[in-house]
This record gives C-alpha cells, structure tokens and sequence, in this order.
C-alpha cells in the first residue's frame, strides 16, 4: 500500500494567500504544511489595502478587531491634477452598503498576524520547491524541495506569486513547457510606508490622495496616526523587464522621481516631506496577466497571483486571492468531511472550484487593467484625459457606488465557519 500523504493541503507561498488558507484549514480541522521558500519571515512591501469582499472572510477567521486596531477606513478621497484640486470623493457610504469600509494597513501587520495564527510549526521555511509528482494512481501529490526534502499532500495549492514555480511546474504537465503568461505593463512602482505626519489632524485621518502629475501619478493611502502609504507610478527606464521587486530601493531613489512634487499631506506641501519618514520603502516593474492558466489541473490548484496577477489600481489582489481560498476551502471542506478518499472526487472538486473563479478573475483583471488606463489618463484613441477628468471631476456618488459593485457586492465565505460558529 503507498504510504499515506504527510498532510490532506499543502500549500506552497506563505503569503497572505497561503496563510489565509492555513488559517481556514485550521478553523475547520484539515491538516496543513506551508512550504515558504524565504529562510525568514520578514517584512515584505509598504501597505495593503482590505476591501469588503475580503473582509468578510478575515472576519470569519477573527482578524477583524486586529484590522480596526492596526488599518485606517477610508473615509474620502482628494484628487489633484499637479497643483489643482479637483475634488474630494465621498466614500464613508463603504460600510453601510457593503457591512464594512476599505480599510488601508502596514502589509506585514497583517501578514504577522495570519503567520502567529498559522502556527509557525506548520510553516516550513527556506523550502524551495523544485518539482512535485501527481501520479493519478498515487494517493497524495509529491513535491521535492531544492535540498532534496520531500512532502506530500492530498492537494497541492500553489499561492506562491506572480512568479510561481507551481504555475511554471503545472504548465508543464499540461505540456506547456516555457509558457508565460504576464506581460510588463511598461510602469514602475514606487511605494512606501511613512510614520506619523504629525503636523496633520484628526480631519486628515481616513483621507486618501491621487495627484495626477503631467508625466506620471502619485496616490497615498490613508493609515493609521496619519501615517501615509504612498505608491507612485511612472513610465519604466528599465531596459529588461525580468525583475518584479527590485533590489535596494531607497528613499533617495524615489525622492528624485517625486520628491519635489507637490503633496497637500506634506508639512511643506511636497512628496519628499511624506517619503523622508518612511518606515520602508520599495519599487517593482508591474506585470499584469494576458492569458490565463487553468486554475486547477489534477490536483493541484493556484490562488492569487500565482493564478491572475493584476495591476494594483483597483486594490484588489491581495482581496482576490482571499476571495480565491475561500472559494477553495469550501470545496475541500466538502470532499474531505465526505470521506470518499476517491482521487477523482477530489479532482472534480477542483475542476469546479477553478470554473467558479476563473471568470470573476478574468473580469476583475480586465476591470483593473481598464481603471488604470483611465487613472492614468492613456486610453486608446487620445480618450484618457478626457475619461479622468469626467471620472474624477463630474462623477456624482451614484457612479462610484455603481462602479464598486462589481468588486464588493461579492463577499464569499467559508461554509464551514458558518456552522462552527453557530
């Protein structure tokens, strides 16, 4: 008889996907292993954004007061053409349509909290997946780490990112050896996180900025005590496109990009009094999805970006990759409290969990993608300019409520929370 798998998921990325899904898998009594391929847990990226449809599911899991203690709601949105206000958008109506505002954070505030919960002995670090083995008569899915260590699963999730070895390696048993799938977008991102600005007030928590430079666009993100998250987004110099996060990013780098620019959140009105008391700081070259993988193939899954990158206009990938585990940790719920131990079940399983998601995926990174065109003002045909300025001068509440549906009337939940908590 072949030996039985180490764990019924394992989960390889130990990401804000991967965790979520450990957390889920242990409300609802599945076992789990995160296979994390960094040596460390350390902080990662500036901010993150929590919309409603992702926090319906963090609620579930208990995260929500940790989020109201550690995130700022937004509240409203400044928006500037360089120097020239514009308008200042309403957004306090978030939680009464939708049961919970948007709420902005330090990214490893959360992601500390989903790792101590996870339990950090379920959590493999520096295991660098290099191959895994899904012999349809083998009762667990094989993954052979780069030092040679080998674990097994009854499922195999891949949440490792934009540039996912579990994607790379799924591609290939589907005989797409060498496939790629994103494409550069032709932009950088420049983002940190600040410390408090002390100079501001309580009027300026919950306010978010867009300044729309003639060459290129800067937006910050509301956090708590006035911090400011600030992504700045400008046409890429770089002459290879092979890189996501770059390497040694510094203040000083994003300073001579847009330090001299105007900011109203700055104690002297500029970008640069906002960046010199970042916390952190980073850059990356952003790729978005073209064409897109199956999101399930025996009995392997992806979630997040590992499945669908997108641009990060709409603030929404961490959000879809929470929507992802969700959707995914109802169907293995369903097969493993079954107790079928049937294979073919459980690719079934997977098959449905993968035509669930793959069109609300697709739509949402055609959404992104069309929300950055026009937030940048390059729409085909010379039609950008003109699109931003209707958007975000002439818009009346009503379109924005409109327009936001689509991303946060669909909250999923996992089932089994439901039935654990009554």
């Amino acid at each position: 008889m072949a030996p039985k798998a180490d764990v019924q998921v394992l989960i390889v990325g130990g990401g804000i996907a991967g965790l979520t899904l450990a957390n889920i898998c242990k409300r609802i009594g599945l076992t789990y292993k995160v296979l994390e391929r960094t040596a460390e847990v350390a902080p990662v990226g500036a901010g993150i954004s929590l919309a409603p449809n992702a926090l319906r599911l963090l609620d579930q899991l208990g995260f929500m007061d940790q989020i109201r203690k550690e995130g700022q709601p937004l509240r409203k949105i400044q928006v500037f053409r360089n120097t020239t206000k514009w308008s200042m958008l309403d957004f306090e109506w978030l939680e009464g349509a939708y049961g919970y505002s948007m709420y902005s954070m330090p990214r490893h505030s959360l992601h500390r909290a989903l790792y101590q919960a996870t339990g950090t002995e379920h959590v493999i670090l520096d295991a660098e997946v290099v191959s895994f083995e899904d012999e349809p008569s083998s009762p667990s899915v094989k993954v052979q780490l780069a030092d040679g260590r080998e674990f097994s699963g009854e499922v195999l999730v891949g949440a490792d990112g934009i540039r996912s070895i579990t994607r790379r390696l799924l591609a290939d048993k589907q005989g797409l050896a060498g496939v790629n799938t994103i494409r550069f977008t032709g932009r950088t991102h420049m983002t940190g996180i600040s410390y408090p600005l002390t100079h501001l007030g309580p009027e300026d928590l919950g306010v978010a900025t867009w300044v729309f430079y003639d060459d290129c666009i800067l937006t910050s993100w509301p956090c708590t005590e006035n911090r400011q998250w600030f992504v700045g987004v400008k046409p890429s110099e770089a002459k290879t496109i092979t890189r996501s996060t770059w390497k040694g990013a510094t203040k000083e780098m994003i300073n001579d990009v847009y330090g001299h620019r105007f900011h109203p959140m700055g104690k002297n009105q500029t970008v640069r009094d906002v960046v010199d008391i970042a916390e952190r700081v980073t850059a990356s070259d952003v790729f978005e999805e073209t064409a897109f993988p199956d999101m399930s193939f025996g009995r392997v899954a992806l979630v997040g970006d590992s499945a669908h990158s997108m641009t990060s206009f709409i603030g929404q990938g961490a959000c879809q990759a929470i929507e992802d585990v969700g959707e995914l940790a109802n169907g293995l719920h369903t097969y493993f409290a079954g107790q079928t131990n049937d294979p073919q079940v459980l690719r079934d399983v997977l098959v449905d969990y993968r035509k669930s998601r793959e069109p609300r995926a697709r739509n949402l990174v055609y959404y992104s993608s069309i929300f950055a065109q026009v937030h940048t003002g390059r729409l085909p045909y010379g039609l950008g300019p003109l699109a931003r300025r209707l958007a975000f001068i002439y818009a009346p509440t009503w379109c924005w409520r409109w327009a936001t549906d689509p991303l946060y009337g669909y909250q999923p939940r996992v089932h089994a929370l439901d039935m654990l908590s009554s």
